[in-house]
């Protein structure tokens, strides 16, 4: 069947904002055909670009390839839908540089093992010549992407065995690690890929530029520093990242149960980093943790993220600045088909900001995987609504 693009507008918002509540609030719903998901959203010039999966076939076993739309400042859509790769494959983020778009994530090459793609697309989404296929035994995937002087640096996991493997060093076969990759313009590497990580599951999250003119890199570890019986779960897991592509030595911080890393930024006294705690279901709460420049020093301020009483059970999926001192913090509260969109801002110090809370909900599941915000103070949050077998791309835009 002839693939489409279809927008539905469905969902029915609640509130605690009331700024905002006019036809200033724009939400769509994207769909190729069947089961469609919004990953990541960079704001171009007139424009916002949304990269996730999608699929071109009105079928349960259609190939879901990575995939990138562009719409209006209205959310309308500009142009064809871009799908990357000729196999399976998803992306994570995008990002707009100059007259450009570029992303990563992964496609699968022909041992169905997960292959970090990067793509440079014109800003009509046209094809250019650049775009890499790393590829190497066992699954890598590309996560993030930031502009350096030198190119790009990729930010992305592998499970491929890492010697020499003991408690502290290398990875053993099937584990994460963390990877980054320096590439050049033309999208060619400079050096070779250093694994990061100990020999459990480590993977990154995010990575930003620092203030020493080096980056930082935060993600979540299954490794703890603690004494045996003190932790459980998940640890964050942060390091510095040198200009040259050298790391630091990681610091694991652990204090709660289960804790994984969303997104993070960087402040001039420090960073703040935005993530969820608890197992997936029912404990589940937003966490925020403010780390001194120092990263070994202890946390400067760590605790749950107290938005409502009556939102008991949340996640964090994505952070950004907003305006000048506050930020915004994604993600989705609730479970099951009762699992709504949820946006809201903090200030620096993972404060909630009063009356600054949206929330959406509707027929099926919604999430919000990213957000940005522009000069104005527009919000945009993209994300998936899923239904049954079937999920399109969500795309909301407001102010409070």
């Amino acid at each position: 069947m002839k693939s489409r693009i279809f927008i539905a507008v469905i969902l029915i918002f609640l509130s605690s904002c009331e700024k905002g509540e006019t036809d200033d609030t724009i939400l769509k719903f994207f769909s190729v055909a069947f089961k469609d998901t919004g990953n990541s959203v960079a704001i171009g010039e007139d424009s916002y670009y949304i990269c996730g999966q999608l699929t071109n076939e009105l079928s349960t076993d259609a190939t879901k390839k990575a995939g990138i739309i562009k719409t209006g400042l209205d959310g309308n859509l500009i142009g064809k839908v871009k799908t990357l790769g000729n196999s399976e494959g998803s992306a994570s983020k995008v990002i707009a540089v100059g007259n450009s778009v570029v992303c990563t994530g992964y496609v699968l090459d022909d041992a169905a093992q997960k292959d970090i793609m990067v793509f440079i697309l014109n800003s009509d989404l046209t094809s250019v010549t650049d775009s890499m296929i790393f590829q190497s035994p066992g699954n890598q995937y590309g996560v993030d992407i930031i502009k350096t002087q030198e190119g790009f640096l990729v930010l992305a996991t592998t499970d491929v065995k890492r010697e020499p493997s003991t408690e502290v060093t290398g990875n053993a076969a099937g584990k994460k690690d963390i990877l980054l990759m320096r590439i050049n313009d033309n999208l060619e590497p400079l050096t070779s890929i250093p694994a990061v990580g100990y020999i459990g599951n480590d993977e990154g999250v995010a990575i930003r530029e620092d203030l020493n003119g080096g980056y930082m890199v935060v993600g979540t570890t299954d490794r703890s520093d603690r004494p045996a019986g003190e932790q459980a779960g998940n640890n964050i897991f942060l390091f510095r990242v040198n200009s040259d592509g050298s790391t630091t030595q990681p610091r694991i911080m652990g204090g709660t149960i289960n804790e994984s890393a969303s997104d993070f930024e960087v402040l001039s006294d420090g960073y703040l980093i935005a993530g969820t705690i608890g197992n997936a279901g029912t404990t589940q709460q937003g966490y925020i943790w403010k780390m001194p420049l120092n990263i070994y020093g202890e946390p400067e301020n760590e605790h749950k993220i107290d938005i409502d009483p009556a939102l008991t059970t949340y996640s964090i999926k994505a952070m950004c600045r907003y305006k000048t001192s506050t930020f915004l913090l994604a993600g989705q509260y609730g479970t099951g088909l009762s699992a709504r969109m949820l946006v809201f801002s903090v200030d620096a110090s993972g404060t909630p900001v009063e009356d600054c809370r949206k929330t959406a909900g509707g027929t099926g599941s919604q999430i919000a995987n990213d957000v940005v915000s522009d000069e104005s103070g527009n919000i945009i949050t993209v994300g998936s609504n899923s239904y049954e077998n079937n999920s399109m791309i969500c795309f909301l835009k407001f102010r409070f």
